[in-house]
């Protein structure tokens, strides 16, 4: 486990310190700010209007920090050789894959720290007050982003940089609309489109069941019941995404 624990630490190194978390925290800062100074247009939902979009920049800037950084960091290991010095060592692929996957993410627990710190620093200066369940808010992002970083590591492990991008974003909508895909089965009179339609929908990560912004910012908090499916949910096909991930590095020819 010491194995992993340095390439996961040295994986998060990595991320920290590149210049695309630097850009979208000053991206961020001049949003926030911005929907501050705009509050006589919001007609009163000035605070709703806030937690609305500051939630939504957290969630999509964790995302591509996952997306960019993590494809691109192991695309860069493999063609610089970095994965045969590393194997070359007493080091198994298991292990390599395992370190460089708590290190994405590692790194992407503290990118959605640090961009929910510079929120609530932004709306304590404005006076405004805190989201009630924001730590669900956060938690159900760091799920989300999981499987999604499953699924970077799995592309990362069977293709290269851009299709990896690619693949992770068609992915990342598709199982946002994983659940129109049961009512496009019960509409359709073609049987062959109606069985492959249910068969997408449970191959998809079913990530909509992440999506609970818009009744956080509304009021409602989620059930114990809702966020111990999401959590045992996240673990599940976290795991069937990491399987799948060594079955096919464990095939891959390193050069």
């Amino acid at each position: 486990m010491n194995k992993v624990g340095i390439l996961a630490l040295s994986s998060l190194q990595e991320t920290l310190k590149d210049r695309l978390l630097a850009g979208l925290l000053l991206l961020g800062t001049a949003i926030l700010i911005a929907l501050v100074f705009m509050a006589p247009m919001t007609l009163g939902a000035r605070d709703k209007t806030y937690h609305d979009f500051g939630l939504a920049w957290i969630h999509l800037s964790a995302f591509l920090i996952l997306i960019v950084l993590g494809a691109w960091s192991l695309h860069r290991e493999r063609e610089r050789g970095i994965w045969v010095i590393i194997l070359a060592r007493p080091v198994t692929r298991g292990e390599y894959l395992l370190g460089r996957s708590l290190g994405l993410l590692g790194g992407l627990v503290m990118t959605v720290l640090a961009f929910t710190a510079l929120y609530l620093l932004i709306s304590h200066l404005a006076g405004i007050a805190p989201l009630p369940g924001l730590h669900w808010a956060l938690l159900y992002t760091i799920m989300e982003m999981s499987i999604l970083a499953g699924l970077v590591i799995f592309f990362s492990s069977v293709s290269g940089f851009a299709m990896t991008v690619f693949l992770s974003l068609a992915v990342f909508l598709a199982g946002h609309l994983a659940g129109d895909l049961i009512r496009f089965a019960s509409l359709t009179e073609s049987p062959a489109l109606a069985k492959a339609a249910l068969a997408m929908h449970w191959f998809l990560p079913q990530l909509e069941i992440y999506r609970i912004r818009d009744g956080l910012v509304s009021g409602a908090q989620p059930s114990a019941a809702a966020v111990g499916q999401a959590v045992l949910y996240t673990l599940l096909y976290g795991s069937a995404l990491f399987v799948l991930s060594l079955a096919a590095f464990g095939r891959k020819e390193l050069r």
